[in-house]
């Protein structure tokens, strides 16, 4: 079931909670976002028990610096807690934003959900 967050706000944020992971999708809407959305989105992934986060960025027209920058502050948190912050779909020109960090910086980013499923069964330590 898609669950609509922060609807008031200028980025529009759905969530999806799936069986190994917490399913974020980005939307644009009118107006450029702070980022507090997203932090508010991201928050509550990191806190539901899940594996790993995957963020779909299909809907996602224009990556602010504000989006940015929550991105990566959340990536670097979860990197802490062993837990996955994986970009999906991500169009060019946010692709090409995301170019200019430090390779450490950015979260990962495939180009679909599958690749997503796959990239963090890597990454995570195998349950006994």
């Amino acid at each position: 079931m898609l669950h609509f967050l922060a609807s008031v706000l200028p980025m529009e944020v759905y969530r999806e909670i799936l069986p190994e992971s917490y399913l974020l999708i980005l939307a644009d809407d009118d107006e450029p976002t702070g980022g507090a959305e997203l932090s508010y989105a991201l928050r509550h992934a990191s806190r539901s028990g899940k594996p790993s986060i995957w963020i779909d960025c299909s809907h996602l027209h224009n990556l602010s610096f504000a989006t940015l920058r929550v991105l990566v502050r959340y990536y670097r948190r979860l990197q802490e807690r062993q837990i996955p912050l994986v970009l999906c779909h991500l169009g060019d020109s946010a692709g090409q934003l995301l170019t200019r960090l430090p390779a450490a910086l950015c979260p990962p980013v495939v180009p679909s959900l599958l690749d997503a499923e796959r990239y963090c069964r890597t990454q995570l330590p195998l349950s006994h």
